[in-house]
């Protein structure tokens, strides 16, 4: 019996875009025969769709305190409490999905003192988070010490290399799922005006950035315009985003909530747009151009990789107000050409995105624990 173990770093929400591909993956491995499966992930409370799912099929899911808690009592109880399912599991591989390139150490860790093979996802990175010389040369050390380490984008691997000054010779580029068919084909919006743009993503501006899109829209030149811009999900900073709104009477963004038939969603949009401070790779990048819809997007990790400027998108040169107004501004005065520009997005992401990057994935894991 292969025995494959997973964790999970994500710690600021229940869940997230970043904790799709493990879980998944996890899910496939676990429904497979001769392949044995543990997870380890923050004990949220209430139910996690993703994770009970898993359990049905067969994987154990290990909930473990949050980390301030672990802290305060690996002062007073043996190291084998907080790691005790990892050694009763003993896997043959662990793989460790991190939401941010620099988290994760710890399992690292408890992997080299027990002698587990381990691999790594990466699922973003950012240029505010520069550690320094000690911690850097440690999470080279974690990286190249990997059986394999993954990047949902080249652009994410690119950084990593040169921020932590070493090859990764053993890193790799996959995919995250995706939740719409791999042929959708959403009918076009009826009537072009007024334009309905889709911010789909967490309600988080660290990462997201929608204060930065707020602040574009609050100009009188965006105000005067047949422009609608709704706000899709949920998260940490909904409270403030909404605001925000109101601070800036913004009578043109609306919030959707969050909703599980993406498709359905672009059939009432013409477009999507997200201003991310940081990225992996998008999965609403992805489903957008699935989708037939262009993407208006910073450049930020992945998003160029996928989108061409002018062609299937419109891409701001960073995340910062003038350069988002620019991209937005473009947009507008090519909106006639959307609809075009959304068949060359389909086209693209199909060439790029395979249709099932889970079971490439837990194929590459599957070959990694047996070797």
């Amino acid at each position: 019996m292969t025995k494959i173990a997973f964790a999970s770093t994500m710690h600021v929400a229940p869940w997230g875009g970043s904790e799709e591909l493990w879980s998944q993956t996890a899910e496939r491995l676990a429904r497979r025969g001769g392949v044995s499966v543990a997870a380890s992930v923050h004990n949220w409370p209430g139910p996690i769709a993703r994770l009970d799912a898993l359990e049905r099929a067969g994987g154990r899911v290990h909930r473990r305190r949050p980390f301030a808690r672990l802290r305060r009592l690996s002062q007073r109880l043996p190291a084998r409490l907080t790691y005790g399912w990892l050694d009763a599991f003993r896997p043959d591989l662990m793989v460790v999905s991190q939401g941010y390139h620099t988290e994760g150490t710890d399992w690292v860790h408890a992997c080299w003192r027990r002698g587990i093979r381990f691999a790594l996802i990466t699922q973003s990175v950012g240029e505010c988070a520069w550690p320094e010389d000690g911690f850097a040369g440690y999470l080279a050390g974690a990286f190249e010490g990997a059986e394999a380490c993954y990047f949902v984008s080249q652009g994410n691997l690119e950084f990593v290399r040169r921020q932590l000054a070493t090859p990764l010779e053993k890193a790799r580029i996959v995919r995250n799922p995706f939740n719409v068919p791999y042929d959708a084909a959403p009918s076009w919006p009826a009537g072009d005006e007024p334009v309905r743009l889709a911010c789909v993503g967490r309600l988080y501006p660290a990462a997201k950035g929608q204060d930065i899109l707020f602040d574009v829209l609050r100009s009188d030149k965006w105000r005067g315009r047949r422009l609608e811009v709704t706000l899709f999900g949920d998260g940490p900073n909904a409270e403030r985003l909404r605001a925000l709104k109101e601070m800036y009477r913004l009578d043109n963004v609306r919030f959707g909530g969050f909703t599980s038939d993406v498709a359905a969603l672009w059939r009432d949009h013409h477009a999507l747009v997200l201003t991310s401070r940081h990225e992996g790779l998008p999965l609403v990048v992805v489903e957008a151009m699935l989708c037939g819809r262009p993407c208006i997007v910073t450049d930020v990790a992945g998003n160029t990789e996928l989108i061409e400027d002018n062609v299937s998108g419109f891409v701001a040169a960073a995340p910062n107000t003038r350069c988002v107004d620019e991209a937005l501004e473009r947009a507008w005065d090519r909106r006639a050409c959307w609809r075009e520009m959304g068949q060359a997005a389909a086209l693209r992401v199909r060439a790029l995105v395979p249709p099932d990057p889970v079971q490439v994935l837990a194929d590459d894991l599957l070959r990694l624990a047996a070797a």
